[in-house]
């Protein structure tokens, strides 16, 4: 058994090496101007800001057409055109949807996932960054195709069956799904950079690479279906490679996948929450050897929900009945612990430093709670769930899920996190807390309007409804534009920080990751985990002196010898080579 400072040593010289390869990537970036890296970058920071400023563009996009439709509704229950026609009424609501879920929130968790990965196993890394650029850059081609099909994008959120979108939609859907794909891919070797052999990873990546392996194998159904689709009368091509379309095999192949793909945001979320919940709590998470056994468990449970969708077509007794009941009620009790933990760890709420990102974090902890109470005794009961998935009172669960639960959450991770990839303080501690406040006014009153007349019968789907409902869609109306709002007051303080935000003191590794991997081993410690399990132990004060490696290796070569010492020597002798090979580009990480 290698002792502590053998072990202190090991993982210095990862990090040391780990950095060279990280000081050529910023020589190489270093010779591209602006223009040449928002079209294709190496570094980590850049090209997770890239994706999230891609992600917020989406945002208004989609958000856009939501507030015709919130807009539209609000000012008539007839039908009339007061802001848009019918048809493009749900033209509009089929852009919505794709662009707020495949635009804005997976753009966010790929974000994430390429800043977060890398800061935390300390490699500063991107693996196949070419591959990571043009999956985004196909994945925004991909939503413009699908958001330019037209009028027949309608035929996606009516009642017509089968369903049916314009060509460009469903060759749009198959590029995005590959493009997802070529970021999965990257995001996944990434991750195994920083895997060393017999080291546990970081919980927070744990989550964040099952999530990406559940997405891409989600994602296999869903490319298959879109492909039938595309392939047969109703896909606009003339090419009936399928003959008649079956209506059920679309359902069936798409919703096997699709509600796995809602849980793309959350468990990345988790992942986040995991790596910033011990810096607000200051201490390490009540039990992260229950945090990790959620992993496969969410994992398993995650890929099993989708059938409560089918619950009114003909599929086997033992899917609709049986399975789909009992896995759909089962997955709230991972969520359920995972809260717990939460809510333990943090302890006294009075006893906290708030800021916004807490604010979020905490918010979003108590929406999945209610979302998750307000779905559970009615999805998994097949004699409701049909019924239910036609009124007001499914979107209110969705908006909770995604807008108040995912994206709020993510809001508090670039709150937390944000000032250390941007390299300043937020502007102004105000104006977030007013986007938090409009954002939790906005769709609090959104979600609660829907779920109540939902409750009523609120039919979702329509362009005309009775009169008695209106009041509920101008409620609609009205959170939504105040969500808009907000949004728009976050966006002004993101681009005033990136602009005039204080600087702060960079370090190789931010201070966040640094502190939150320490509380981590620390607990991982406490439980049991033998000292070589634990993660890689990152620098106190986040810099990594390569020199200093070098020169503690030299030392310990110098005083050993024969054999036993060849191994290390030569390992020492060859940093210390690449060191003075590099001297004219000052190797010295912590300048």
């Amino acid at each position: 058994m290698a002792s502590v400072e053998e072990l202190k040593r090991q993982d210095m010289e990862r990090l040391a090496e780990w950095a060279m390869e990280y000081r050529r990537v910023q020589e190489r970036e270093a010779k591209r101007n602006v223009f040449l890296k928002v079209w294709y970058t190496e570094d980590y920071k850049f090209l997770s800001l890239k994706l999230a400023i891609a992600a917020l563009v989406w945002f208004f996009i989609g958000g856009a057409f939501a507030l015709f439709l919130r807009s539209q509704a609000g000012l008539a229950s007839t039908g009339i055109p007061m802001v848009v026609s019918p048809s493009y009424y749900f033209q509009a609501m089929t852009n919505h949807v794709m662009d707020m879920i495949f635009g804005m929130a997976f753009t966010f968790v790929f974000a994430l996932s390429f800043y977060m990965i890398p800061t935390l196993n300390g490699t500063r890394l991107i693996k196949w960054p070419k591959i990571a650029n043009a999956g985004f850059w196909l994945n925004n081609f991909a939503l413009l195709m699908m958001n330019f099909g037209g009028v027949q994008n309608q035929y996606m959120f009516t009642f017509l069956n089968p369903l049916k979108a314009s060509p460009t939609w469903y060759i749009g859907y198959g590029l995005m799904v590959v493009a997802e794909w070529m970021e999965i891919a990257s995001v996944l070797g990434t991750s195994f950079i920083g895997r060393v052999k017999g080291k546990l990873v970081p919980t927070a990546i744990g989550f964040i690479v099952m999530d990406m392996i559940m997405m891409a194998l989600a994602n296999v159904s869903v490319f298959i279906a879109d492909m039938w689709s595309l392939f047969s009368p109703i896909g606009g091509l003339g090419i009936n490679f399928f003959g008649v379309p079956n209506a059920e095999i679309w359902k069936g192949l798409f919703w096997f996948a699709d509600h796995p793909l809602v849980y793309f945001v959350p468990y990345t979320l988790s992942g986040a929450t995991v790596a910033l919940l011990p810096l607000y709590a200051r201490r390490p998470i009540y039990s992260y050897r229950f945090m990790r056994w959620l992993i496969p468990v969410l994992f398993v449970l995650g890929s099993s929900v989708y059938v409560h969708h089918l619950g009114d077509d003909p599929w086997p007794l033992v899917l609709r009945d049986i399975f789909a009941q009992t896995t759909t009620a089962l997955i709230a009790i991972p969520f359920a612990a995972f809260w717990l933990l939460f809510f333990i760890t943090l302890g006294d709420p009075r006893k906290l430093k708030w800021d916004t990102g807490l604010a979020f974090l905490y918010a979003a902890a108590v929406w999945n709670i209610i979302g998750g109470i307000q779905a559970e005794p009615t999805n998994p009961v097949q004699a409701v769930d049909p019924t239910i998935h036609n009124t007001a009172w499914i979107f209110s669960h969705f908006h909770i899920m995604l807008a108040l639960y995912s994206v709020g959450g993510v809001f508090g991770a670039i709150y937390a996190a944000g000032p250390y990839m941007f390299g300043r303080k937020w502007y102004s501690e105000k104006l977030s807390w007013l986007h938090f406040w409009g954002w939790q006014a906005g769709m609090g009153l959104f979600v609660t309007a829907s779920a109540i007349g939902g409750f009523y019968g609120l039919i979702r789907r329509e362009v005309a409804w009775a009169a008695f409902y209106e009041p509920y869609y101008q409620l609609l109306m009205i959170g939504g534009w105040v969500a808009g709002f907000s949004l728009i007051v976050f966006t002004f303080n993101l681009i005033l920080t990136l602009l005039y935000g204080e600087k702060i003191k960079e370090t190789d590794i931010p201070m966040w990751a640094v502190l939150s991997i320490a509380m981590e081993r620390y607990g991982l410690r406490r439980e049991g985990y033998k000292e070589e399990e634990l993660p890689v132990a990152l620098p106190a004060d986040g810099m990594i002196r390569v020199e200093e490696f070098v020169r503690a290796t030299e030392r310990a070569s110098s005083s050993t010898s024969g054999v036993q010492a060849s191994g290390t020597q030569a390992k020492g002798e060859g940093l210390a080579k690449v060191t003075e090979s590099k001297a004219d580009t000052d190797l010295k990480i912590n300048k």
